[in-house]
Protein backbone atom coordinates (compact mmCIF):
# COMPACT_ATOMS: atom_id res chain seq x y z
CA UNK A 1 0.00 0.00 0.00
CA UNK A 2 1.48 3.37 -0.98
CA UNK A 3 0.71 6.70 0.67
CA UNK A 4 -2.24 7.64 -1.55
CA UNK A 5 -3.76 4.16 -1.22
CA UNK A 6 -3.63 4.48 2.56
CA UNK A 7 -5.13 7.99 2.49
CA UNK A 8 -8.03 6.80 0.32
CA UNK A 9 -8.56 3.71 2.49
CA UNK A 10 -8.67 5.78 5.67
CA UNK A 11 -11.05 8.37 4.17
CA UNK A 12 -13.30 5.68 2.70
CA UNK A 13 -13.52 3.94 6.07
CA UNK A 14 -14.67 7.17 7.72
CA UNK A 15 -17.40 7.49 5.08
CA UNK A 16 -18.50 3.85 5.38
CA UNK A 17 -17.80 2.82 9.01
CA UNK A 18 -16.01 4.93 11.62
CA UNK A 19 -12.53 6.40 11.98
CA UNK A 20 -10.54 7.96 14.79
CA UNK A 21 -7.93 10.71 14.39
CA UNK A 22 -5.51 12.03 17.01
CA UNK A 23 -6.21 15.77 17.24
CA UNK A 24 -4.29 16.38 20.47
CA UNK A 25 -2.11 18.95 18.69
CA UNK A 26 -5.02 21.37 18.30
CA UNK A 27 -4.43 24.52 20.31
CA UNK A 28 -6.53 24.76 23.47
CA UNK A 29 -7.01 27.97 25.45
CA UNK A 30 -8.89 28.49 28.71
CA UNK A 31 -10.65 31.87 28.88
CA UNK A 32 -12.21 33.04 32.15
CA UNK A 33 -13.40 36.25 33.79
CA UNK A 34 -16.42 38.55 34.14
CA UNK A 35 -15.69 40.07 30.69
CA UNK A 36 -14.95 36.75 28.98
CA UNK A 37 -18.07 36.90 26.80
CA UNK A 38 -17.27 40.42 25.57
CA UNK A 39 -13.70 39.33 24.82
CA UNK A 40 -14.81 36.23 22.90
CA UNK A 41 -17.34 38.31 20.96
CA UNK A 42 -14.63 40.73 19.82
CA UNK A 43 -12.18 37.99 18.80
CA UNK A 44 -14.35 36.26 16.20
CA UNK A 45 -16.07 37.59 13.10
CA UNK A 46 -19.24 35.63 13.86
CA UNK A 47 -21.45 36.38 16.86
CA UNK A 48 -20.84 34.55 20.13
CA UNK A 49 -23.21 36.40 22.49
CA UNK A 50 -26.06 33.95 21.92
CA UNK A 51 -23.91 30.88 22.70
CA UNK A 52 -25.50 29.14 25.71
CA UNK A 53 -23.67 27.14 28.39
CA UNK A 54 -23.22 23.55 27.21
CA UNK A 55 -22.94 24.38 23.51
CA UNK A 56 -20.08 24.82 21.04
CA UNK A 57 -19.80 27.28 18.15
CA UNK A 58 -17.48 27.32 15.16
CA UNK A 59 -15.41 30.51 15.15
CA UNK A 60 -13.64 32.34 12.32
CA UNK A 61 -10.86 34.66 13.51
CA UNK A 62 -9.70 37.48 11.25
CA UNK A 63 -6.62 39.69 11.28
CA UNK A 64 -7.03 43.45 11.41
CA UNK A 65 -6.75 43.62 7.61
CA UNK A 66 -9.74 41.28 7.23
CA UNK A 67 -7.75 38.22 6.14
CA UNK A 68 -8.46 34.91 7.84
CA UNK A 69 -6.08 34.22 10.71
CA UNK A 70 -7.48 30.98 12.13
CA UNK A 71 -10.58 28.89 12.69
CA UNK A 72 -11.60 26.72 15.61
CA UNK A 73 -14.33 26.19 18.16
CA UNK A 74 -15.59 27.94 21.29
CA UNK A 75 -17.30 25.88 24.02
CA UNK A 76 -19.11 27.74 26.78
CA UNK A 77 -18.28 25.77 29.91
CA UNK A 78 -19.84 28.24 32.38
CA UNK A 79 -21.29 31.73 32.57
CA UNK A 80 -17.80 33.30 32.45
CA UNK A 81 -15.74 30.32 31.30
CA UNK A 82 -14.83 29.28 27.73
CA UNK A 83 -12.80 26.43 26.24
CA UNK A 84 -11.33 27.57 22.91
CA UNK A 85 -9.64 25.39 20.29
CA UNK A 86 -7.40 26.56 17.44
CA UNK A 87 -5.68 24.89 14.52
CA UNK A 88 -2.43 23.07 15.28
CA UNK A 89 -0.25 25.50 13.32
CA UNK A 90 -1.76 28.58 14.98
CA UNK A 91 -1.85 27.39 18.60
CA UNK A 92 1.06 29.67 19.57
CA UNK A 93 0.21 32.68 17.35
CA UNK A 94 -3.44 32.75 18.48
CA UNK A 95 -2.39 32.60 22.15
CA UNK A 96 -0.01 35.51 21.53
CA UNK A 97 -2.81 37.35 19.69
CA UNK A 98 -5.14 37.00 22.70
CA UNK A 99 -2.48 38.12 25.17
CA UNK A 100 -1.58 41.15 23.03
CA UNK A 101 -5.18 42.35 22.81
CA UNK A 102 -5.73 41.90 26.55
CA UNK A 103 -2.48 43.65 27.50
CA UNK A 104 -2.39 46.44 24.92
CA UNK A 105 -5.69 47.02 23.13
CA UNK A 106 -8.38 46.15 25.70
CA UNK A 107 -6.61 46.27 29.09
CA UNK A 108 -9.90 47.29 30.74
CA UNK A 109 -11.40 43.83 30.16
CA UNK A 110 -11.34 41.58 33.23
CA UNK A 111 -10.25 38.36 31.53
CA UNK A 112 -7.52 35.78 32.03
CA UNK A 113 -6.30 33.38 29.36
CA UNK A 114 -4.14 30.27 29.75
CA UNK A 115 -2.69 27.91 27.15
CA UNK A 116 -3.81 24.38 28.04
CA UNK A 117 -2.80 22.69 24.78
CA UNK A 118 -0.46 20.27 26.54
CA UNK A 119 -2.94 19.52 29.33
CA UNK A 120 -5.52 17.88 27.06
CA UNK A 121 -5.35 14.95 24.66
CA UNK A 122 -8.08 14.82 22.02
CA UNK A 123 -9.37 12.43 19.39
CA UNK A 124 -11.96 12.85 16.63
CA UNK A 125 -14.41 10.00 16.03
CA UNK A 126 -16.22 10.32 12.70
CA UNK A 127 -18.46 8.21 10.49
CA UNK A 128 -21.91 6.64 10.33
CA UNK A 129 -21.03 4.28 13.21
CA UNK A 130 -19.67 7.04 15.46
CA UNK A 131 -22.63 7.11 17.86
CA UNK A 132 -22.75 3.31 18.01
CA UNK A 133 -19.12 3.37 19.12
CA UNK A 134 -19.80 5.92 21.85
CA UNK A 135 -22.77 3.89 23.08
CA UNK A 136 -20.37 1.02 23.75
CA UNK A 137 -18.29 3.15 26.11
CA UNK A 138 -20.89 5.49 27.56
CA UNK A 139 -24.55 5.45 28.57
CA UNK A 140 -26.60 5.47 25.35
CA UNK A 141 -28.90 8.15 26.82
CA UNK A 142 -25.87 10.40 27.35
CA UNK A 143 -24.94 10.47 23.67
CA UNK A 144 -28.42 10.28 22.13
CA UNK A 145 -29.40 12.84 19.51
CA UNK A 146 -31.62 14.56 22.07
CA UNK A 147 -29.14 14.58 24.97
CA UNK A 148 -26.14 15.53 22.84
CA UNK A 149 -27.36 17.57 19.85
CA UNK A 150 -25.14 18.92 17.10
CA UNK A 151 -22.65 21.46 18.53
CA UNK A 152 -23.32 20.34 22.08
CA UNK A 153 -20.89 18.93 24.63
CA UNK A 154 -21.06 16.93 27.83
CA UNK A 155 -18.54 16.22 30.61
CA UNK A 156 -18.49 12.60 31.76
CA UNK A 157 -16.00 9.77 32.37
CA UNK A 158 -14.71 6.59 30.73
CA UNK A 159 -13.54 3.92 33.15
CA UNK A 160 -12.82 6.62 35.70
CA UNK A 161 -11.03 8.94 33.25
CA UNK A 162 -12.66 12.38 32.93
CA UNK A 163 -13.65 13.15 29.33
CA UNK A 164 -15.41 15.96 27.48
CA UNK A 165 -17.43 14.76 24.48
CA UNK A 166 -18.06 17.50 21.90
CA UNK A 167 -20.41 16.75 19.00
CA UNK A 168 -18.69 18.66 16.23
CA UNK A 169 -17.73 17.62 12.71
CA UNK A 170 -14.97 18.78 10.40
CA UNK A 171 -15.42 15.77 8.09
CA UNK A 172 -19.02 16.05 6.93
CA UNK A 173 -19.95 12.92 8.89
CA UNK A 174 -21.64 12.36 12.23
CA UNK A 175 -18.63 13.10 14.41
CA UNK A 176 -17.48 13.76 17.95
CA UNK A 177 -14.31 14.92 19.65
CA UNK A 178 -13.27 13.30 22.92
CA UNK A 179 -11.03 15.51 25.07
CA UNK A 180 -9.36 14.07 28.15
CA UNK A 181 -6.50 15.12 30.45
CA UNK A 182 -3.24 14.27 28.67
CA UNK A 183 -2.16 11.56 31.11
CA UNK A 184 -5.37 9.63 30.27
CA UNK A 185 -5.01 10.07 26.50
CA UNK A 186 -3.36 6.75 25.66
CA UNK A 187 -5.80 4.76 27.78
CA UNK A 188 -8.87 6.45 26.26
CA UNK A 189 -7.51 5.98 22.71
CA UNK A 190 -6.73 2.29 23.35
CA UNK A 191 -10.13 1.71 24.96
CA UNK A 192 -12.01 3.28 22.05
CA UNK A 193 -10.00 1.21 19.54
CA UNK A 194 -10.92 -1.90 21.51
CA UNK A 195 -14.63 -0.97 21.65
CA UNK A 196 -14.71 -0.13 17.94
CA UNK A 197 -13.22 -3.32 16.52
CA UNK A 198 -16.58 -4.85 15.60
CA UNK A 199 -17.73 -1.57 14.01
CA UNK A 200 -14.79 -1.34 11.61
CA UNK A 201 -12.96 1.38 13.51
CA UNK A 202 -9.64 2.41 11.92
CA UNK A 203 -7.32 5.31 12.74
CA UNK A 204 -7.00 8.01 10.08
CA UNK A 205 -4.32 10.64 9.61
CA UNK A 206 -4.24 14.34 8.81
CA UNK A 207 -3.95 13.75 5.04
CA UNK A 208 -7.22 11.79 5.06
CA UNK A 209 -8.73 14.45 7.34
CA UNK A 210 -7.80 17.17 4.82
CA UNK A 211 -9.41 15.15 2.01
CA UNK A 212 -12.60 14.73 4.06
CA UNK A 213 -12.68 18.46 4.85
CA UNK A 214 -12.24 19.37 1.18
CA UNK A 215 -15.07 17.01 0.18
CA UNK A 216 -17.26 18.74 2.76
CA UNK A 217 -16.31 22.16 1.38
CA UNK A 218 -14.70 23.07 4.69
CA UNK A 219 -11.62 25.23 5.21
CA UNK A 220 -8.51 23.00 5.25
CA UNK A 221 -5.05 23.80 6.58
CA UNK A 222 -3.73 24.91 3.21
CA UNK A 223 -6.45 27.57 2.97
CA UNK A 224 -5.25 29.32 6.12
CA UNK A 225 -2.22 30.89 4.44
CA UNK A 226 -2.95 34.49 5.37
CA UNK A 227 -3.95 35.64 1.89
CA UNK A 228 -7.66 34.76 1.96
CA UNK A 229 -10.63 36.76 3.24
CA UNK A 230 -13.79 35.28 4.70
CA UNK A 231 -15.49 36.02 1.36
CA UNK A 232 -12.76 34.04 -0.46
CA UNK A 233 -13.47 31.08 1.81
Amino acid sequence: EDMWDSIKREARNVRQNVGMCDVSTLGKIDVQGPDALEFIQRLYSNGMKTLPVGKVRYGLMLREDGHVMDDGTVARVGENHYYVTTTTAKAGPVMAHLEFYLDVVWPELKVRVASITDQWAAMSIAGPNARKLLERGFDADLVSNEALPFMGFVDTSLNGCPVRIMRISFSGELAYEIHTPANHGLFVWTKMMELGQALGLQPYGVEALSALRLEKGHVAGGDLHGNATAADM
